[in-house]
């Protein structure tokens, strides 16, 4: 039985967004192709009409969470009104809510362990993600100095924001993890420009 082109491309997206929950949640080594799919009622030769291999999934994985993260900062930012952009990012990113639910959270955290000991074809997708998130931050910031603020230069931001996520999900003292999440979007905030 042939199947359309729709049919075909919401396959294709139902594999990305079950792997992308899997491999944040779980680790991409302990996500297995055979596996993956009988969840989601699938052979394990159909994943081959999608994807090269698994390599070419995490990278197709990275590829499509780093792109929504940026797309939900440049929100959060506009969201913020001028002068707060990084602020109002800082704020969504370094919260409790993406804390506790890692498996639809930030990719980098999840993952950049992992990805380090992974083929090039995944590194270059989360490479060229993070430099897009860097973009968009770089936007803010821009946005936040022409209304007389001091914002922290994209890498120190996105390296702040990223390890402080990091170390709250990985501590087991609840208010210590808060705490870490409080105090990095606060230095964030404190560069901006004066309150609205």
């Amino acid at each position: 039985m042939r199947y359309d082109k729709q049919h075909k491309t919401a396959i294709r997206q139902r594999i990305l967004d079950m792997a992308s929950l899997r491999f944040r949640s779980e680790g991409i080594a302990a996500v297995g192709i055979a596996n993956l799919m009988a969840d989601l009622g699938l052979t394990h030769g159909g994943f081959y009409w999608h994807f090269k291999d698994k390599e070419d999934l995490v990278a197709q994985v990275c590829q499509q969470a780093m792109q929504q993260m940026a797309e939900q900062w440049q929100q959060q930012g506009q969201q913020a009104g001028p002068g707060q952009q990084c602020r109002g990012v800082a704020e969504h990113y370094l919260s409790i809510p993406h804390r506790d639910f890692p498996d639809t959270g930030c990719v980098a955290v999840a993952l950049a362990g992992e990805l380090s000991r992974r083929g090039s074809q995944a590194r270059q997708a989360f490479t060229s993600g993070l430099e897009q998130q860097l973009a968009t931050l770089a936007a803010a910031a821009q946005q936040d100095a022409a209304s007389g603020g001091s914002p922290l230069k994209p890498t120190v931001q996105l390296s702040l924001m990223v390890g402080a996520l990091l170390l709250s999900r990985a501590v087991n003292d609840p208010a210590l993890s808060a705490r870490l999440l409080e105090d990095a979007a606060a230095l964030i905030a404190s560069q901006t420009a004066a309150a609205c």
